[in-house]
């Protein structure tokens, strides 16, 4: 069977803070849109995901994303929604993004892979010690893995967060993936709507780079920080 690689983006419309933030707009596109089509650039992964929660408050989701590969699961039970989204799927190797996170960089998504596929990791991320902006936020791991950390997760946090289980247990070889300078100061992703008004001002600045990515950001935070501090008290 082949070695499919998914990607599963987690999103709900029932955030207490925004509520529907999925579909709040960068430049022209609902932010959960955006973040797919920035997902199709990775060379690597197979297929893309959306796992949502199977409930009346979030069905409007798979009503506006007709053409989008989705899967309905628990809402707080975010592990459970992992693991039968990938069993589903016949994931080999999974990609976990967020669905507030519209800048996700494939190129980096693509470096985490081929890392996954030549070492003999359990689980690779870029926030073990977080060096990239928070809202580029990438975590691989395996099947065999996600099914592991299913039977044993009994913790609330640890079901409501699907990796905690992991990170806390030497038993999993795990790689912290670095980039090159501390970022991790930068918040790029959406908890509320000052984040998206911030979003949209870099966005401004970068929309005109066919696939700007974690370089094009750290070289327009160096030439000018101060667009980067609408949200920075957050």
């Amino acid at each position: 069977m082949e070695k499919k690689i998914v990607a599963i983006v987690q999103a709900r419309l029932t955030s207490a803070r925004f509520p529907k933030k999925i579909f709040k707009k960068i430049g022209d596109k609902k932010l959960i849109e955006f973040l797919l089509d920035r997902l199709k650039k990775s060379k690597k992964i197979n297929k893309i995901v959306l796992a949502i929660p199977n409930n009346e408050n979030n069905i409007e989701i798979k009503k506006n994303l007709k053409n989008k590969e989705i899967f309905l699961g628990s809402e707080d039970d975010v592990l459970d929604r992992y693991y039968k989204t990938a069993k589903k799927f016949n994931a080999h190797t999974i990609v976990r993004i967020c669905g507030d996170c519209p800048f996700i960089d494939p190129i980096i998504i693509d470096k985490i892979l081929k890392l996954f596929e030549n070492n003999k990791y359990d689980y690779i991320s870029n926030t073990i010690k977080p060096t990239f902006p928070d809202g580029l936020d990438v975590e691989v791991f395996s099947f065999a893995t996600l099914k592991e950390i299913w039977k044993k997760s009994k913790k609330k946090y640890e079901r409501e967060h699907v990796t905690p289980f992991i990170l806390k247990n030497r038993k999993f070889k795990k790689f912290n993936f670095k980039y090159k300078k501390d970022l991790s100061n930068l918040r790029l992703t959406v908890d509320e709507e000052i984040d998206l008004k911030q979003l949209n001002i870099i966005y401004s600045f970068l929309k005109d780079k066919k696939n700007f990515g974690v370089d094009d950001i750290n070289k327009l935070h160096t030439k000018n920080k101060k667009i980067f501090l609408l949200n920075s008290d957050l």
